[in-house]
């Protein structure tokens, strides 16, 4: 059944790991966008994101590896940025 959360404004491009609906396909292994093969994005948690594949329905969590975590500690620190201005 389709999650009620389910909406084709919000997709994602990524494999599906159950049923392998993309893996025949020239656009989708070229790593561009394709009509056909686009998981529904039901929800995010800082850098992790629920699909639903809408072949063969199953929903799962992916990690897209960037976002929430990423930064190095500190790396937002302008403490003293304003101290050299006059």
């Amino acid at each position: 059944m389709r999650d009620a959360a389910a909406d084709i404004a919000r997709r994602a491009w990524l494999d599906c790991p159950r049923c392998a609906g993309a893996a025949d396909c020239a656009t989708c292994r070229a790593g561009r966008t394709c009509d056909t093969h686009w998981r529904y994005m039901l929800g995010s948690a800082g850098r992790n994101i629920f699909l639903q594949c809408p072949e063969c329905l199953h929903r799962w969590w992916h990690d897209t590896g960037f976002g929430v975590g990423d930064r190095p500690p500190g790396i937002g620190d302008v403490s003293g940025f304003w101290t050299d201005v006059a």
